[in-house]
């Protein structure tokens, strides 16, 4: 997983917990990066993950280990994630 994964991960968590502690590593983790990627981070990944955070189930309540046999675009669909920009 890429620092930009990562980064989208904790946006995606900010939106669906409100946990000022996401909503800080969203911030300061792109300071590592160079300008170039952190325009990546706040135009692309940013955005997709505000957007699946919103439209998402509450992903605290899966239960992942009865769902690690399905599908995965399955349970996009169901979970109402959209596939990630690509890189």
């Amino acid at each position: 997983i890429s620092e930009h994964d990562e980064i989208a991960v904790k946006w995606f968590e900010a939106v669906q917990t409100g946990l000022p502690m996401c909503y800080l590593s969203g911030i300061v983790g792109p300071l590592r990066l160079t300008p170039a990627e952190q325009l990546a981070v706040f135009s692309k990944y940013m955005p997709w993950a505000r957007t699946c955070g919103r439209n998402a189930t509450l992903l605290l309540n899966v239960y992942y280990e009865k769902r690690l046999d399905d599908n995965l675009d399955d349970l996009r669909a169901e979970m109402n994630i959209t596939p990630p920009p690509t890189s």
